[in-house]
C-alpha cells in the first residue's frame, strides 16, 4: 500500500499540488487526503510546501502551513488544532548524529500540541514535542521538550517568557 501512495504522491498529486494556484487550498486538501495525510477542517497547506511522505503527517483543525516548509516525515508528524508553521520552517523526522562515530540517524516522531507558532526559518528535530501555547522564536532550532504556555528562543530553543494572554473585555 506504501508503494502505491508513494507512486501517486510522486507522479501524480505532488506535481498537481505544486502547479495548483495559490488560493487553490481546498484541491490542495483533496490531493493530500488522496494519499492517506490525515486533516482537519480549514487546514491550508500553501503550494510550495515539500512534504515526502503525507500519509505519516496528521493535521488537526485550522492549521496553517506556509510557504516553503519542509516537513519530512519518515516517523509521524502530528500538528494540533490552531497552530502556524511559519515559512521557511523544517521540521525532520530523521537527521544524521554529528557527535556519535558513524554518524548514525536519529529519528523520532514530532509532536506540536494546539495553539502553538513556530516562526520563520525554525528547525524541529526528531522526538521534538511541544505543549500547548508555545511560540518558536525565528530561526529557532527546536529539540526534545518546549513547556506549555513559553516563548522560546534560541539554539537550541529554550523556554525564555511565560506567554500570557490577555483578556479583551
Amino acid at each position: 500500500m506504501i508503494a502505491i501512495r508513494r507512486f501517486i504522491w510522486t507522479w501524480c498529486a505532488r506535481p498537481l499540488f505544486r502547479w495548483s494556484p495559490h488560493p487553490a487550498y481546498g484541491f490542495r486538501r483533496f490531493l493530500l487526503r488522496l494519499v492517506g495525510m490525515q486533516l482537519g477542517r480549514r487546514v491550508r497547506c500553501r503550494r510550495t510546501v515539500d512534504i515526502d511522505q503525507p500519509w505519516n503527517v496528521r493535521l488537526d483543525d485550522l492549521v496553517m502551513i506556509s510557504d516553503d516548509v519542509l516537513l519530512r516525515a519518515g516517523s509521524p508528524i502530528h500538528i494540533g488544532s490552531r497552530c502556524v508553521i511559519s515559512q521557511y520552517c523544517s521540521l525532520l523526522t530523521s537527521v544524521r548524529d554529528p557527535g556519535s562515530p558513524g554518524h548514525p540517524p536519529v529519528q523520532g516522531p514530532i509532536t506540536i500540541s494546539e495553539d502553538c507558532w513556530i516562526a520563520t526559518d525554525s528547525l524541529v528535530l526528531p522526538g521534538t514535542t511541544l505543549e500547548p501555547g508555545v511560540v518558536v522564536g525565528a530561526r529557532g532550532l527546536v529539540e526534545g521538550r518546549l513547556p506549555a504556555w513559553h516563548i522560546a528562543t534560541g539554539e537550541p530553543a529554550r523556554a525564555r517568557h511565560e506567554r500570557v494572554l490577555h483578556s479583551s473585555t
